[in-house]
């Protein structure tokens, strides 16, 4: 007899009801009407793109034992979470928030990588939320190196060096795309 299990990790979740959003795979730019949500006024940010991975598995395992795993992976953008500035939309910093919904596409792949070449064990709910975390963590830390070095798109050398190391690390793992 197979056991199947599923999870579905959906990052945010407003009121305790669905948060309007869209995939990579379903529209990987951004534009500025990708922007609906209020913005905050008391930032010192003129925009803020919120984005996110979220992933469900399930396996089963055959007579011989043989464990199947399925899953599937996805970044998404939450318009209604993410906001601009009146009189801030231009090119330079929609692609500052365009490099954020990258990173998150980016960390999508490694996670997919990762599920790809792991060989089920005793423990795949265990080994696969540590993974998750993982993965999460270190899409967390790059945001947040991301903005710190380029200041907030203000240092556009920085600026420039991300793009190429975005586009770089996004072509390495192109195996991985949806």
């Amino acid at each position: 007899m197979s056991k199947i299990f599923t999870i579905f990790l959906v990052l945010v979740f407003a009121g305790g009801g669905y948060v309007e959003r869209f995939s990579y795979a379903e529209k990987s730019k951004l534009d500025w009407s990708d922007f609906r949500g209020d913005p905050d006024d008391n930032s010192n940010f003129d925009s803020a793109v919120n984005t996110g991975i979220t992933y469900q598995w399930s396996y089963s395992k055959d007579q011989g034992e043989e464990i199947e795993l399925k899953y599937e992976v996805d970044s998404f953008c939450y318009p209604s979470l993410s906001w601009v500035k009146k009189g801030q939309m231009s090119d330079y910093l929609l692609a500052h928030e365009q490099l954020h919904f990258d990173i998150s596409e980016l960390h999508a792949r490694i996670m997919r990588k990762k599920l790809k070449e792991y060989q089920p064990g005793k423990n795949v709910k265990k080994d696969l939320n540590k993974m998750y975390k993982r993965v999460e963590r270190m899409r967390i830390n790059m945001q947040q190196l991301y903005d710190e070095e380029t200041d907030h798109s203000k240092n556009k050398e920085a600026q420039n060096k991300w793009k190429k190391k975005v586009e770089t690390l996004m072509w390495y793992y192109r195996d991985f795309k949806k």
